[in-house]
C-alpha cells in the first residue's frame, strides 16, 4: 500500500506514483502557531512555553480528488519556512 511505497522510497510522489497517482497538486496548506503540548515538548524535546508551527495541508489529483492529508508540527525555533510564488 502507500504506507509501504513510502517507507521503501522515502518520497510522498513516488509513493503516490506506485499508487496510480500520476500527478497531484497542493491544494492547500494551514500553518498556526501555538504552545506546544505536553506530549509534544516529550517528543520534540522542547522547553515548557516553547512554541510549535503546526501544518495542515492536502493534496490533490488535477481532478480535485484528495489523495493526501498531512498534519505535522515543527519546533518553531528550529524551522525556516520559505514560501515563493
Amino acid at each position: 500500500g502507500l504506507a509501504g511505497a513510502f517507507a521503501a522510497s522515502g518520497s510522498i510522489t513516488e509513493a503516490l506514483s506506485a499508487a496510480g497517482v500520476t500527478d497531484y497538486v497542493r491544494v492547500r496548506t494551514a500553518i498556526s502557531a501555538r504552545h506546544a503540548t505536553q506530549d509534544e515538548m516529550a517528543d520534540l524535546q522542547l522547553s515548557p512555553g516553547a512554541i510549535v508551527l503546526e501544518a495542515v495541508a492536502v493534496n490533490a489529483e488535477l481532478d480535485g480528488r484528495p489523495v493526501q492529508f498531512s498534519h505535522t508540527r515543527f519546533a518553531a525555533d528550529r524551522v525556516e519556512l520559505r514560501i515563493e510564488t
